[in-house]
């Protein structure tokens, strides 16, 4: 019975977080952190604000677990793409999920791109940084894909991330006009160019 009931808090702890991240995202979508109050997020998302306060104690721990939460999302499809017995489709997939994310998350992206800035400040998001992470599953997939010299292969990955996370931010403002076809075969040719020079396998 124990088992159960923790079971189905956790459930419910999920739950509650879900919605948060799906208030506070649409909210901070259009408007600063500064301006969305916990009583606005924990409204939109049906939940009490006694509950926000004693589950995050404030909203700046609110909006940086809310990230954390986040990146949990984006680098669990990531991963599950990753594995992908085909390493340039899995890149492909990637990429693709990415520009997805960033679509419906817009504020997500920007608010993971301010942390970035502010890396020094100390909070458990900055501490274990997405683009880490996300860099190291793309050195996975480029090892099975390309050769690269080991000095190579975190500029390669963050290159490709750089780009992608950039031109999907951009796409997601409106402030081009590239799709997310061209975007990603775009940031492909880089990987196309590394094949192509690849040299040939020795007898």
């Amino acid at each position: 019975m124990t088992t159960l009931t923790g079971q189905r808090r956790r459930v419910r702890a999920t739950d509650s977080k879900e919605k948060l991240f799906e208030a506070a995202m649409r909210l901070l979508g259009s408007r600063s952190p500064e301006s969305v109050s916990v009583d606005e997020i924990a409204a939109a998302a049906g939940v009490s604000k006694g509950t926000v306060y004693y589950n995050f104690g404030s909203k700046d721990e609110l909006v940086s677990q809310l990230l954390s939460y986040g990146a949990q999302k984006l680098m669990g499809e990531l991963a599950r793409v990753a594995s992908a017995e085909d390493p340039y489709l899995a890149l492909r997939q990637m990429l693709e999920f990415a520009m997805d994310f960033v679509a419906s998350y817009p504020a997500f992206a920007h608010l993971w791109m301010q942390e970035q800035l502010d890396a020094d400040t100390a909070n458990a998001f900055a501490g274990t940084p997405l683009n880490t992470q996300v860099t190291g599953l793309i050195i996975e997939v480029l090892e099975r894909l390309v050769v690269l010299a080991p000095e190579q292969k975190l500029s390669v990955a963050t290159s490709i991330f750089g780009s992608a996370l950039f031109t999907a931010r951009m796409r997601a403002s409106g402030r081009t006009d590239l799709d997310r076809e061209q975007t990603v075969r775009a940031v492909l040719l880089t990987v196309d160019g590394l094949r192509a020079t690849r040299p040939p396998a020795s007898n």
